[in-house]
């Protein structure tokens, strides 16, 4: 994009947003619950090795990596998501208003 600056605030709105929508259907996804108790036994785990320093700093490091390209991926694929959506509204030939029209008074 032309202008970083706005595409930078603009995605950071769409973090915040995808945190709003997401958070509801994380506590609710059995998959998901499932998965965050796995991570919790394994880091349970992690903490009792006998890993020198240097050892658990690069270890750290490697985690903390994964997890921001981890969300990195999470937030493009949710701009994703809505770049989609858009592309089949116009596909069908569907506008946003009429798509709110049949929605009634509570929108989407």
């Amino acid at each position: 994009m032309a202008d970083n600056g706005f595409y930078n605030v603009f995605k950071h709105s769409l973090e915040s947003m995808k945190e709003e929508s997401v958070s509801s259907l994380l506590t609710t996804d059995n998959d998901y619950q499932n998965y965050a108790d796995q991570e919790n036994l394994a880091e349970k785990r992690y903490m009792d090795l006998s890993l020198s320093a240097e050892q658990r700093t690069i270890v750290n490091q490697l985690l903390d990596a994964r997890d921001r390209q981890n969300i990195e991926y999470s937030n493009l694929s949710y701009l994703a998501g809505i770049a989609d959506c858009i592309k089949i509204l116009k596909y069908l030939n569907i506008s946003f208003e009429e798509l709110l029209k049949g929605k009634g008074d509570e929108g989407i």
